[in-house]
């Protein structure tokens, strides 16, 4: 028969790290990406789109060029975010037809101005 002490840890007769610290090590990784993830504001798909509208395109010209669905593309005006590749292509669109390398980013409306798809309300 065998007893067996609970206290003692196995992983040091192994090599490597302990579970122990190397929960610890992962657990400073994923708070540091947290940290980072809080600054972090995704394209203002909406606005973009406007921007372009007030350019001429309309939203089938967009999905034709795209080659997405049109009912996608008015979906990301009103607020669905699209999948990787049609948002990657979407901005690149986007900032050819602009002329502008910044991307509007959500909740940044009132901080930061541009002239193409604005009212001019707030000058």
């Amino acid at each position: 028969m065998y007893i067996y002490d609970l206290n003692f840890d196995s992983s040091v007769l192994t090599g490597g790290l302990p579970k122990r610290f190397r929960k610890l090590k992962s657990d400073k990784k994923i708070k540091k990406f947290l940290v980072q993830r809080r600054g972090y504001k995704a394209p203002d798909f909406g606005r973009m789109i406007l921007d372009l509208r007030n350019l001429g395109w309309s939203h089938e010209k967009i999905s034709y060029v795209l080659d997405a669905s049109s009912s996608a593309v008015s979906s990301w005006a009103t607020g669905s975010i699209p999948n990787y590749e049609h948002g990657d292509a979407f901005i690149e669109l986007w900032r050819e037809q602009t002329g502008i390398n910044r991307i509007p980013r959500l909740g940044e409306w009132q901080s930061y101005k541009y002239e193409i798809g604005q009212l001019n309300l707030l000058k």
